[in-house]
């Protein structure tokens, strides 16, 4: 079952406002009712803390159905009492969310993996009154940041990264932050177990890299700046990962564990700041800053995110000369955005570079590499354009997602968007059932539902969108039993280039599985007992699991119910 982020809101609102005693649970052994009739279903079971097995009383328990029958249907909480039990009914027959949340535990659903939990089914012949609720501890991650000097860095931002199996994939990513206090001091909490990286970004309070604009000589000739920078204020802080490293790939994970309050102090140690000058036509500096538009400095850390790095100065030092100040050591992308004669025929494209940093540099915007203009038309066979549909391109590399609205007459593009040359995703989003039956691009080779930029250009999308989304059900079986908690995976032909086909669900308590939108064609499904760190897109690991799956084919606007083994 696919945890629902309005489910979650639902029952912030509900613990808070519904808590009520916890109905006394029935005897271990004791038969529910098989008829809604006389005094209906029931789930009950106890709360437990994950690490030592303690009853949790007074924690807020909570279900809410899946599907809404009527309006008794609606979310119910309880606390539980002194020895732990939580027990709803009278219940209808169907499935439910079950979620808790305690002081020092936070929001939690049954049995969660990511995003996803195991729902309670209830009905004639299941047992929902034996749970055992098992709530994680909270951890937390606090520090002091730090100057070479001990003196407490202000405001600095702290931000955690964690590896995880986004799209299918192992990438690391930002996941929470907090900024410094006056006293340096920060605390990010209410966080799961795992392993993370601490990230800290800040600039020096007394530094000042921004060179005032230097004036002309009698000969029309740029004169050295009249004021010479003390070099001592000229300094800024690199990007610092802890414990003590400026380059991710040296960066320390944090293990938390799970209730644990881990103490990460970091030391930010200024360097000289390095200044980079964009050289670009005269007319430029006029139209960026009429237009507000200004440079965005990135660093590509942790195999490929780019990270917006924090606060880098930029001034016009010179007509034509765009100076960007507060740099340390590294490799930064360098974006600027569309203004008159940005490039070297003054077409209005916007333009990006990638450098690697170890001094002072100056660059000419006419060497740099523009933009890719993505523009496209899709159709909607025997259909008006969807409302709220939309385009999207999604980079895995980077983890950037661009996004484009579809006009009346099927046409979009990426104009506004910074799209790179790249291996990109693309998916309908919105579409009220339609999938993506044909994608025929120029300027670009496509493979499945993926597409390749190889260089900066126009390129052009053809799509046809067919109305005929599917949905596969079933059960997840081990020895002859339903088994819930599985990991189920549909697994697309030609997985590597079909990204966006990929579908997933947590098997519930009755080992069930619902897979929706799902485009017509061949697959493959799989459930596993405990693939959730598995990069279960990735061709290669999938390979062993492949062979123990189940094949079907899914037919345009049908349903599907199989059986799965759990591997």
């Amino acid at each position: 079952m696919l945890s629902r982020i309005l489910c979650m809101m639902v029952l912030v609102a509900g613990l808070s406002a519904q808590q009520a005693p916890a109905a006394p649970a029935s005897p271990a052994g004791t038969p529910q009712s098989s008829a809604p009739g006389q005094q209906g279903f029931r789930i009950s079971g106890i709360a437990v803390n994950s690490l030592t097995g303690q009853p949790l009383a007074g924690a807020s328990v909570a279900i809410a159905p899946l599907a809404q029958g009527s309006e008794r249907d609606v979310t119910k909480s309880v606390v539980t009492a002194a020895d732990g039990r939580f027990a709803f009914s009278p219940l209808r027959q169907g499935k439910y969310s079950l979620m808790a949340m305690a002081r020092g535990f936070s929001l939690q659903y049954f049995d969660h993996h990511d995003v996803y939990a195991t729902a309670i089914a209830v009905g004639p012949g299941l047992d929902s009154e034996h749970l055992v609720f098992r709530l994680q501890p909270d951890t937390s991650i606090e520090g002091v940041v730090t100057d070479e000097n001990n003196d407490p860095v202000q405001y600095a931002m702290v931000r955690l990264f964690q590896t995880s199996t986004e799209g299918g994939e192992q990438k690391t990513r930002p996941v929470r932050g907090a900024q410094t206090d006056d006293q340096g001091h920060y605390l990010i909490g209410h966080l799961a177990p795992g392993a993370y990286y601490l990230v800290v970004s800040a600039r020096p309070w007394y530094a000042q890299n921004v060179r005032p604009p230097r004036g002309l000589n009698s000969s029309g000739a740029y004169a050295e700046d009249v004021q010479q920078e003390d070099a001592a204020l000229d300094v800024t802080y690199p990007l610092t990962f802890y414990p003590d490293a400026t380059d991710s790939a040296n960066a320390s994970p944090i293990q938390l564990a799970a209730g644990a309050r881990e103490t990460a102090d970091v030391v930010m140690r200024a360097v000289p700041s390095l200044h980079l000058r964009i050289h670009t036509p005269p007319s430029s500096q006029g139209a960026v800053i009429g237009r507000m538009i200004f440079p965005r400095v990135s660093q590509r850390i942790f195999d490929g995110y780019i990270d917006s790095m924090f606060n880098a100065p930029d001034s016009w030092i010179a007509p034509g000369v765009l100076e960007i100040s507060g740099l340390a050591p590294g490799h930064y992308v360098i974006e600027l955005s569309p203004s008159s004669g940005i490039n070297d025929k003054g077409n209005g494209k916007a333009w990006y570079r990638e450098i690697d940093l170890t001094g002072d540099a100056d660059i000419n915007a006419a060497e740099g590499a523009a933009f890719v203009t993505v523009t496209g038309t899709i159709l909607f066979e025997n259909s008006r354009v969807p409302k709220h549909a939309f385009i999207e391109l999604i980079n895995p590399e980077t983890g950037e997602r661009f996004n484009s609205s579809i006009s009346t007459g099927g046409e979009f593009d990426f104009n506004s968007d910074d799209v790179r040359p790249g291996r990109y995703a693309i998916q309908l989003v919105g579409g009220e059932s339609f999938y993506l039956k044909k994608l025929v691009a120029t300027g670009a080779k496509v493979a499945g539902r993926a597409i390749e930029i190889g260089s900066p250009g126009n390129v052009h999308l053809a799509i046809i969108a067919s109305r005929g989304e599917a949905q596969v059900e079933g059960t997840v079986i081990r020895e002859g039993q339903p088994f819930s908690g599985a990991m189920v995976v549909l697994v697309p032909q030609d997985p590597g280039n079909n990204a966006p086909l990929f579908r997933r669900d947590q098997s519930d308590s009755d080992g069930t599985f619902t897979l929706s939108h799902v485009a017509p064609g061949q697959y493959t499904v799989i459930a596993l007992a405990n693939g959730w760190d598995l990069e279960w897109a990735n061709p290669t690991v999938l390979q062993p699991y492949l062979k123990g799956g189940q094949t079907v084919q899914v037919p345009p606007d049908g349903k599907l119910n199989v059986k799965v083994s759990v591997e």
